[in-house]
């Protein structure tokens, strides 16, 4: 019995925590930087589904900055879902952290569930759909 019990310490304590990552240890691929802000992509998070792809993007501004609700932060992770086929992104839930890079206190989330938008042909968004629907930058 107590074998069993050590083994499933062993899993909650070293395994389970690799297999829900969070945004602090993600392993984040810079996509696109302006003035502003740098846009990253999280490769491990790409969950492809048919004809859909589900994706983890992150906005790192250059400085903080205050949305609707008043909540300051540096940071955003974005949870969207692609359309490779039709060309289409909707938005379903937005985190903001107080620190650069997704670090520091989640200071909000937002659960959108947005409808279904065109992407830009020459825009941010259509480069990180083409990487989420490719796996090529």
């Amino acid at each position: 019995m107590r074998d069993s019990t050590t083994v499933l310490m062993f899993c909650a304590l070293v395994l389970l925590p690799g297999l829900f990552g969070n945004s602090a240890e993600a392993q984040w691929l810079s996509m696109h930087e302006d003035a502003t802000l740098t846009t990253y992509t999280e490769r491990s998070e790409l969950i492809q589904m048919d004809r859909f792809v589900n994706v983890a993007e992150m906005l790192d501004y250059k400085r903080k900055l205050r949305n609707e609700e008043g909540h300051i932060f540096h940071s955003a992770v974005i949870k969207a879902q692609y359309n490779c086929l039709d060309n289409l992104v909707r938005i379903y839930t937005i985190e903001f952290f107080e620190e650069p890079m997704a670090r520091g206190t989640l200071v909000n989330t937002q659960k959108i569930y947005g409808p279904w938008k065109a992407i830009n042909p020459r825009s941010v968004e259509q480069q990180l759909k083409n990487f989420s629907c490719t796996g090529k930058k």
